[in-house]
């Protein structure tokens, strides 16, 4: 199956420009493209879809200006293909092998704020909505137009990073991830409380 990967290279994870710099959310996104293309490889064949030239060494990377849901909808009809972001650091193999044995002509896995962070279309007439509650647009639009559909229910696929409160999910179960190990890198904790706290500290220069 093909997989599709987009990717932001420009101004990535802006919400999170309060507590990282330019520099570390570019850093940040290109870590998680990486620990998703750790695991998504095993599943098929894998592109990475951009508006800007990036090399991935083993990945076919297709430049694309136009917009997510043109640069995406121009491939659905080449079936089957998953659509998988590239901002879920804690997918691990279990959690995609029961993702792509998920039976329907479109198998949909939602984020927590109710976008759709992983799609599968296994028949030709599909098309993308994203932004503003995706999920539930795709989910709609597949029962109106007359697809079997079936929502892929994780916590792992769930977690899209954007804000300081995925940091900390990240942080609490990404031991190992490139993008883990890159936070703790420049400081990044967690503070254990009743609900626990992120938290980053400071390095002395000498």
């Amino acid at each position: 199956m093909r997989i599709l990967i987009p990717f932001k290279a420009s101004n990535p994870k802006s919400r999170l420009s309060d507590i990282l710099s330019f520099e570390e959310r570019k850093r940040l996104a290109e870590l998680m493209l990486l620990d998703v293309i750790d695991v998504v490889k095993s599943f098929g064949e894998i592109e990475v879809i951009t508006p800007a030239e990036i090399e991935i060494e083993g990945v076919d990377v297709v430049v694309d200006s136009s917009d997510l849901n043109t640069s995406i909808n121009r491939e659905l009809d080449d079936v089957p293909v998953a659509v998988v972001m590239s901002d879920l650091p804690l997918l691990d193999k279990l959690t995609l092998s029961r993702f792509f044995e998920t039976e329907g002509d479109v198998v949909l896995a939602p984020g927590r704020k109710g976008g759709t962070n992983m799609l599968i279309a296994r028949k030709v007439g599909f098309r993308v909505s994203y932004h503003y509650g995706s999920f539930f647009k795709h989910l709609e639009y597949a029962k109106r137009n007359g697809f079997s559909v079936s929502v892929f229910d994780s916590f792992f696929s769930s977690v899209d990073i954007d804000d300081k409160n995925d940091l900390l999910e990240l942080l609490l179960h990404g031991e190992g991830k490139r993008s883990c190990e890159y936070l703790k890198k420049i400081g990044f904790t967690v503070r254990f409380e009743k609900i626990p706290q992120l938290e980053r500290r400071v390095f002395m220069q000498s």
